[in-house]
């Protein structure tokens, strides 16, 4: 049973998806001597958000998990745990997500906790079995934990950093879903899920996830202009990274270009706070 919901919370995903948080309350607070504990308490809780969601969309999607190899022998597409062993998992993780994030946020916790589910349990796992571009508000919720840390650490609703850095993440997502929508086509077809690829031509299909990632390289190298790496050592830095990556994009396979988006991603956002603490 822990082993089993151990897996429901797919710490990888949701280990990156609270660096990212942490990462943006970071960048907004350097400097103003803010307490570790709350950078922590982001973490903590945007790392249960983003596993309360997870496991409630394999709650949600359990029955066409089970049809499609790369998902069936996840705990609750397997019959390994019951749908209501998994409520109880979910409603667990997301009082902790909720404590963690009033540290942070206080009231502000309330509106995450709707928005995220909204999002993803809501609009995302809803029009993903009508429409492949169920992607959007799937990326859209993604790209929300850098901006979630940033309000966590003192920083403006609208200000340059948590915007840029909103569109960063929401552009990188893009291409990743495309390319794994690609990779794993026969099995969304097995389970029913349209996927926008099957509409183009196979020039196409290529060719549209190495368009974004073109613009996830051009959207990099616009850091400055919105406060982040600005100073010289780290312009330079994105003048040899920035065009490498968009090399890859334009001549690397599929997977590799996935690894590189994240390589590039992580870059950046490391690049970013180490500017911001050392500044």
């Amino acid at each position: 049973m822990i082993r089993a919901a151990a897996s429901l919370v797919r710490p990888g995903i949701s280990l990156a998806v609270g660096l990212s948080a942490l990462a943006g309350w970071i960048l907004a607070s350097a400097g103003a001597h803010a307490a570790p504990a709350a950078g922590l308490a982001v973490l903590a809780g945007t790392f249960a958000l983003s596993a309360a969601v997870s496991v409630l969309n394999q709650i949600q999607e359990r029955h066409l998990d089970a049809l499609m190899e790369r998902t069936r022998r996840r705990p609750l597409a397997s019959g390994r745990m019951s749908a209501g062993q998994g409520l109880a998992v979910f409603g667990l993780l997301l009082a902790l997500a909720a404590v963690c994030l009033w540290i942070g946020l206080g009231p502000g916790a309330l509106a995450v906790l709707v928005v995220v589910p909204g999002l993803y349990n809501g609009l995302y796992t809803y029009l993903k079995p009508v429409t492949g571009w169920a992607m959007i508000p799937g990326a859209a919720c993604g790209a929300l934990p850098p901006w979630i840390g940033w309000l966590a650490g003192g920083g403006a609703l609208l200000a340059p950093e948590p915007v840029y850095l909103f569109a960063f993440y929401f552009v990188w997502q893009m291409p990743h879903f495309w390319m794994l929508a690609e990779a794993n086509a026969e099995d969304y077809a097995a389970a029913g899920f349209p996927v926008p690829a099957n509409s183009f031509s196979g020039f196409s299909r290529r060719a549209i996830p190495r368009l974004w990632s073109l613009a996830l390289a051009a959207l990099g190298g616009m850091a400055p202009l919105f406060g982040l790496l600005a100073a010289p050592g780290h312009a330079y830095a994105l003048a040899t990274i920035c065009p490498a990556y968009a090399g890859l994009a334009v001549f690397s396979r599929a997977k590799v270009l996935r690894r590189a988006s994240d390589g590039f991603l992580a870059a950046l956002v490391v690049l970013a706070v180490a500017e911001r603490l050392a500044g």
